[in-house]
């Protein structure tokens, strides 16, 4: 009953989701951080820790190294961070605070080594700290597909209450309910409702769209999201990679690309030249694959075998391999 009074606030507070996901800032969250005075703490006891976010990773995954750098050196250095960093009081961690919003900022300090940072400190709850992360987040800069997908599920198992498996399960229960071919009973049941108010608000894209263009990225080989995750290396490069089928080429080349901090253009390259040598497969190879696929096929044709001239064409081909493996 807990879960079910839940989603039926969510439902019924609209305001709620358009604070999430409006292209401004609602005025409820721009009052509470005006109202809120800014501070300095110790960079040491802010924590990137995440606890309020479902799978404890950050609403943003990747930041380009260089040019973190250069931003560090060149403005943040000389000119500090002039926006606050968003914290709350840690949880668990008594005197600490942990980050809500301002990864890149607080990685830029740690560059340049900054020992004091500008903070507002905010005793938000689980949900209020992830719904104030998305937003802070999505008005500086739009999320990649990757962080797209990942943060509208996350705001769908604390909408719905639900784990992930049973969110993204619901999703194609809706999607097969409005291609006619599941019960459609499942389109104007509540959570349907929900989840269609929080993509309305949303407005990047459609459920349907959702299901059909961001879900498949899920499928992609797990070490190559696991990368993009951990923010080793930036979406579209990893997406690249994922189109190598060999799982041990795969790996190698997605290490070469964070090692060397590889640009597109030079992973094209070299995926250009692993399928050239893909495609000079040696001869060998082949003919024993068409070999054996000659003699399944051979096997399963009638026609051969009940056409006595076919059948005599075949025992002379027989005759002539015979020849050449015993003679080898």
């Amino acid at each position: 009953m807990n879960a079910r009074r839940t989603l039926g606030n969510a439902i019924s507070n609209n305001e709620e989701l358009n604070f999430i996901f409006n292209s401004s800032i609602s005025q409820k969250i721009t009052q509470v951080v005006e109202d809120t005075k800014e501070q300095l703490v110790l960079y040491d006891s802010i924590l990137s820790t995440f606890t309020f976010v479902p799978d404890e990773k950050p609403v943003r995954y990747y930041y380009d190294p260089e040019e973190l750098q250069q931003w560090a050196l060149n403005d943040i250095k000389p000119n500090g961070i002039r926006s606050p960093l968003w914290v709350r009081p840690h949880p668990s961690q008594a005197g600490k605070y942990e980050l809500v919003a301002g990864l890149r900022r607080l990685k830029a300090a740690a560059l340049v080594q900054i020992d004091e940072i500008p903070v507002k400190v905010f005793n938000w709850d689980n949900k209020s700290a992830f719904e104030a992360a998305i937003s802070e987040n999505a008005n500086r800069r739009e999320f990649n597909v990757l962080e797209e997908l990942d943060n509208i599920l996350r705001l769908l198992e604390i909408q719905l209450d639900y784990d992930i498996d049973r969110v993204i399960s619901f999703l194609y229960r809706m999607n097969n309910a409005s291609k006619g071919i599941a019960n459609q009973n499942v389109l104007v049941s509540p959570e349907a409702e929900l989840v269609k108010q929080i993509f309305d608000s949303f407005g990047q894209v459609t459920w349907q769209s959702f299901v059909a263009t961001r879900l498949p990225l899920l499928k992609k080989p797990p070490e190559i999201l696991n990368a993009i995750r951990q923010g080793k290396i930036q979406y579209t490069k990893g997406f690249l990679i994922a189109g190598v089928k060999e799982p041990e080429e795969r790996v190698r080349l997605l290490s070469e690309a964070i090692e060397h901090s590889l640009s597109i253009g030079e992973i094209k390259q070299k995926l250009k030249l692993l399928n050239a040598i893909t495609k000079k497969e040696p001869e060998s190879k082949n003919l024993k694959q068409r070999m054996s696929q000659l003699v399944q096929e051979a096997k399963k044709n009638k026609e051969i075998w009940n056409d006595p001239s076919k059948m005599e064409q075949v025992a002379t081909l027989l005759d002539r391999l015979e020849e050449i493996v015993s003679n080898v």
